[in-house]
């Protein structure tokens, strides 16, 4: 007996979306596909369940079906989910008996949705801007080779349906990067111009992409439709060949100077009126354009001259307009010739290379960092000076910051040490290989402690290559700087997820590992901000008052099983975080002003600290909050 085909995607969405309607009462024009089904619509558990139901009757689909709750999380995804269970039966129903309503969706045509398995007759869409036919699965297969490429993250870990930021760690400028790519190949629009909603997964910006292809919209990035102008590039020297000094100029600059490319760029992925793009205006503070934007201007101008990985433009110069043009123009008559001739045309496929974005740090910098890690490298911890050699440490949030200065310390004094990261893959592995180059046994597990699978896997890790757990740096924070009224719930629900809830989680699992040997420690990290006012982190304070109220009763609850919970607060730490604070010079004045000695306390002082309250000899600090910030709350913020 010959069985009904599968929906379409796009039918198959369209029936979901009726039972939604259906069961929840919800006018359809509210039920935003790809909305957070509880967060953003209110639709709980329960209701989901009644939903489920009703799609499990219309698909004969057995009443114990069970999907991925992460699978479940929007309109768009739990189509998606259906769809493979589907597709999976090879019918248009889950036991195979069928029905009228599912043989009368497999007979509706026109995919929007991406495909989850690979039919071509069902799913071959034409990309319009391209010029070019495209199957469904291939532009979703193509989507997750670039975010692949350019997070560098195994493909296996990218969920199609997962949050790209909480889940994946993937933020703005990683996402700003990724959107470089795929405009050169398939003419997308500006994020700027895209639902925000549909940008939190890999699934949701396929599926704007063939959206996007469908309507025959045209991109930024190629769709030009005057013939391409030239613009002559400064010249390389003195047998230079002219031919490879000119490129194509960008779109609305017909024989225009390299300020006026710049200058277009910065409009096009700013999206300013050209008229206040003053190219001497201060990029920060006149024009509001921060390292986050400056970072996506750079990848268009790397992507558009074919500039390498590393260049040598001094940071100071890249304040205005007219700054990153002249330093751009120097470079480009320094470089040779294949360095100045701009990207070819190329073929509707043509994969344009992944580089990394944004100005590399000058020339003298790296090499004084490449001295100082060789230096480090040749300096070596006698044997015999190693306390804490033999112990096994996990210390979250170690790819860079404070984490990684506590991270080198213990493995400096013998601790088999696991580095984590997670917004940066790329920072956690170049932490660990330092470490390792400097004679340090160490691990790198990504992933995020705000997942409880992500959590559960680095820790399963751990179980499984050591056995083990003998101390926990619990260093991982999130949140937002801002004043009280910039604050959203999204930053409130992101600052607990992380700093408390993961907290908690990782605790748990850390005493399961710890008391098999006998007991451990572990170190939680807060702010003299949970006891007073600090400006820009009126979200920070309360939640790290949360994490001293959870030391306490961690410690007392933990001590059946030995294990010691103390708290470390340190003050203001010169750093990445500084460097990202509002108003940070004017503060951090005020800030050494009011320490006894008139300078900040710094990472290695809260290493060198951490590392003292883990040794042997120290016992009796057990739900204490150690405030360290060289004198700051004596004499108030």
């Amino acid at each position: 007996m010959s069985h009904p085909p599968p929906p379409s995607v796009e039918s198959l969405e369209r029936q979901v979306l009726d039972v939604f309607v259906e069961v929840t009462r919800y006018p359809e024009e509210i039920l935003d596909r790809h909305a957070h089904l509880e967060e953003d619509l209110g639709i709980d558990s329960v209701k989901l369940s009644e939903i489920l139901a009703v799609l499990a009757q219309t698909y004969d689909l057995p009443a114990d079906l069970e999907l991925p709750p992460e699978r479940l999380r929007t309109i768009a995804s739990a189509t998606g989910a259906l769809y493979e269970v589907l597709s999976a039966n090879g019918n248009g129903s889950g036991n195979g008996s069928g029905n009228g309503a599912a043989t009368a969706l497999a007979a509706a045509a026109g995919p929007r949705e991406r495909a989850v398995s690979p039919d071509p007759a069902v799913v071959a869409v034409p990309l319009a801007a391209a010029g070019r036919v495209a199957d469904a699965d291939a532009v979703r297969a193509r989507v997750l080779e670039v975010f692949a490429e350019v997070t560098r993250y195994p493909a296996e870990i990218l969920d199609p349906d997962a949050d790209l930021e909480e889940d994946l760690g993937i933020d703005s400028v990683k996402l700003g990067e990724i959107f470089a790519v795929l405009a050169e190949e398939y003419d997308v629009p500006q994020q700027g111009d895209l639902p925000r909603d549909a940008l939190r997964s890999i699934s949701g910006i396929s599926r704007l992409l063939l959206d996007h292809a469908l309507s025959g919209g045209i991109g930024i990035a190629a769709a030009v439709t005057p013939p391409a102008s030239t613009l002559t590039l400064p010249d390389a020297g003195a047998g230079a060949d002219p031919a490879a000094r000119t490129a194509t100029a960008s779109p609305g600059v017909a024989g225009g100077t390299l300020l006026d490319e710049v200058r277009a760029v910065f409009e096009e992925v700013t999206r300013y009126p050209a008229e206040i793009l003053d190219a001497e205006a201060h990029l920060e503070e006149d024009l509001g354009i921060d390292s986050v934007k400056l970072g996506e201007v750079f990848a268009v101008l790397q992507d558009r001259y074919h500039l390498p990985t590393e260049l040598d433009l001094p940071p100071e110069e890249l304040t205005t307009i007219a700054g990153v043009s002249a330093a751009l123009e120097r470079y480009l008559g320094a470089a040779t010739d294949d360095a100045l001739a701009r990207a070819p045309a190329t073929t509707p496929d043509a994969t344009p290379p992944i580089q990394a974005r944004g100005p590399a740090p000058p020339a003298e910098v790296r090499a004084t960092e490449s001295a100082a890690k060789t230096l480090a490298t040749s300096v070596r911890r006698p044997e015999s000076d190693k306390p804490l050699a033999g112990k096994v440490g996990f210390v979250s949030g170690s790819g860079r910051g404070l984490g990684k200065e506590v991270a080198s310390h213990l493995a400096q004094l013998g601790a088999t040490v696991i580095v984590n990261s997670f917004h940066s893959r790329q920072r956690g592995e170049e932490t660990a290989a330092e470490i390792e180059r400097q004679g340090g046994d160490v691990l790198h597990l990504w992933g995020s402690v705000a997942n409880p699978k992500h959590l559960d896997g680095i820790f399963d890790e751990i179980e499984e290559r050591y056995g083990r757990l003998d101390f926990l740096v619990a260093n991982a924070s999130n949140g937002g700087l801002g004043r009280l009224e910039d604050i959203t719930p999204q930053h409130w629900e992101k600052a607990f997820r992380t700093n408390v809830v993961g907290l908690h989680h990782s605790a748990l699992r850390a005493v399961q590992l710890m008391r098999r040997h006998g007991g451990g420690k572990i170190v939680t990290l807060s702010s003299p901000a949970a006891h007073g006012h600090v400006e820009y982190f009126g979200c920070m304070g309360p939640v790290k008052a949360a994490v001293e109220s959870l030391t306490r009763s961690m410690a007392v609850e933990f001590a059946g099983d030995n294990v010691q919970v103390v708290c470390v607060s340190p003050g203001p730490l010169p750093g990445e975080l500084l460097d990202k604070w509002p108003e940070r010079d004017r503060l951090i004045a005020q800030w050494e002003r009011a320490t006894p000695h008139e300078r900040l306390c710094e990472a290695r002082d809260v290493a060198h600290f951490i590392a003292y309250l883990l040794g042997a000899e120290v016992r009796l600090f057990n739900g204490s909050v150690l405030v360290l910030d060289g004198g700051i709350s004596a004499k108030g913020f």
